[in-house]
């Protein structure tokens, strides 16, 4: 029940299902008597949620606005959503309003592969026929991570079935997406360092956000030249992009990572990207995940630390010739806070701005994620404010990138070349 109601909050309770039918087998009768209630309940809300309203914005819908100002496909303004948000508003916004979409968990192991001899391929398939039908591009988030299932968690797990697990189940995401018109990048790794610089390892349990893989093991022999792999690099993310390369050659392979917008952080990514490339393997980019924590950090001013940092970072990335995606762009405020919608406009735009100012130099991408405001899924002492608010309506956050993408110089008269 627990499980059931976290991952309702989350938004996965759809993605989620075949580990909630394993779980249900152990329930108590009393314990299914409570479950069944909660089922209706959810069920209740769920259906009013999938049968809200949207309040259509004024204006022109966004990607609308980016094939006319901006049609190099240098550019791209995206969102994220759940299958299962596929048959109400959320689909009606995604629809209307973006060319871009990432799955948020269809794809990621926790679905596709929960365990060993489980494979669950419709909800992705279902994604892919979506965005051919709505002329959409997908960015793949279905990477190496601690996102992974509880079976690869456990702690009784041998190096070697961790490895066998990976190579499984990334060699069969690659080939049943490699060479398909709609999908245009894949995230190889994800959350690969921690805020202070160091390694995602595993801990004990099977905690929601530990990372298994650098069980598999460490390539010491790192030469000087990358001082921030002094310590080693984890086997399994050099294993993940040999699959992808040799897999995947017609996805954009790409490195996300969330986290502050540090030297300690990000000197580390760098130096894996050109390590990784030492060794002959093709990394086509570099993401940030973008979730801003208001409560903790508010100044993202155009003159801001923040700002400058990551203007800084999408220059060395195209620089070395990588793309830049921010990929998961939200604010989470603590729940018992007013909602700042002007001050939460001007963060997001100011972070949108700054991507784009960029984007003569190299391909750029935004994605925000989670269109409207709703409960953080795992601590509900925080709200997520999106573009949306709870009643589907837009919010200040919207039309100010709405009104950022409209003031853009026109480009879509350019003098075509002799």
């Amino acid at each position: 029940y627990r499980e059931y109601i976290r991952s309702f909050r989350k938004g996965t309770v759809m993605t989620n299902s075949q580990t909630m039918t394993y779980r249900l087998k152990k329930l108590t009768p009393t314990s299914m008597i409570v479950f069944t209630i909660a089922g209706m309940i959810f069920i209740a809300c769920f259906t009013v949620h999938a049968n809200a309203k949207v309040t259509k914005p004024k204006g022109r819908p966004l990607r609308e606005i980016v094939a006319e100002k901006l049609p190099d496909q240098n550019v791209y303004i995206g969102a994220t959503a759940q299958y299962g948000e596929l048959t109400g508003p959320v689909e009606s916004i995604l629809k209307q309003q973006f060319s871009y979409i990432t799955p948020a968990n269809d794809f990621k192991q926790t679905h596709v592969h929960p365990q060993p001899d489980k494979w669950y391929w419709k909800n992705p398939d279902g994604w892919i026929e979506y965005a051919k039908k709505n002329k959409q591009t997908i960015r793949i988030h279905g990477p190496i991570s601690p996102q992974c299932s509880r079976w690869a968690k456990d702690d009784k797990r041998t190096a070697e079935e961790l490895k066998k697990n990976l190579y499984e189940y990334m060699t069969a995401l690659c080939k049943r997406y490699n060479g398909n018109p709609s999908v245009r990048w894949m995230d190889v790794v994800n959350e690969t360092v921690e805020n202070t610089g160091k390694w995602k390892m595993p801990e004990p349990g099977s905690g929601s956000w530990e990372n298994p893989w650098p069980k598999i093991g460490f390539e010491k022999n790192i030469p000087d030249k990358f001082p921030a792999l002094s310590d080693g690099v984890p086997l399994y993310i050099i294993q993940a992009f040999e699959i992808a390369n040799k897999e995947a050659p017609d996805i954009r392979l790409v490195i996300n990572q969330h986290g502050d917008l540090n030297d300690a952080v990000w000197n580390r990514v760098k130096d894996l990207v050109l390590y990784l490339r030492s060794r002959g393997l093709r990394v086509d980019g570099i993401g940030w995940q973008g979730h801003v924590k208001y409560s903790q950090d508010s100044n993202w001013s155009m003159n801001s630390p923040n700002i400058r940092f990551l203007g800084d970072l999408i220059t060395w990335a195209h620089v070395n010739d990588l793309e830049f995606h921010v990929t998961e762009n939200n604010i989470h405020d603590r729940a018992d806070q007013p909602d700042k919608q002007t001050h939460y406009a001007h963060i997001l735009g100011n972070i949108l701005k700054t991507v784009l100012a960029k984007r003569d130099t190299g391909v750029v991408t935004w994605n925000l994620w989670g269109l409207q405001d709703r409960p953080h899924y795992r601590n509900n002492k925080l709200v997520i404010r999106g573009f949306w608010d709870e009643k589907f309506r837009p919010k200040k956050s919207y039309y100010n990138v709405q009104r950022i993408l409209g003031n853009l110089p026109d480009t879509s008269q350019k003098e075509l070349p002799k």
